[in-house]
């Protein structure tokens, strides 16, 4: 459960925030490769109906709040 929290806030730093594998993997203390492993994984498991609506919640809710403080978002 970890590493399925982690690699889904890999995803969304990736997905909601626009980071590339590199941010990303320098942001949580890992490598690039690691980073898009972790994103291949998320979207691999997307297809999961509870899952995929608490992803798309996270996800608006990253650009929403990164929106309204003037930073951009992808």
């Amino acid at each position: 459960t970890v590493a399925l929290a982690r690699q889904s806030a890999m995803y969304l730093a990736h997905v909601g925030l626009g980071l590339n594998f590199t941010e990303v993997g320098r942001a949580f203390g890992r490598d690039r490769t690691t980073a898009a492993h972790a994103c291949r994984l998320i979207e691999d498991r997307r297809g999961r109906a509870g899952l995929d609506v608490k992803l798309a919640e996270l996800e608006h809710a990253l650009r929403r709040n990164f929106a309204s403080t003037g930073r951009a978002a992808s």
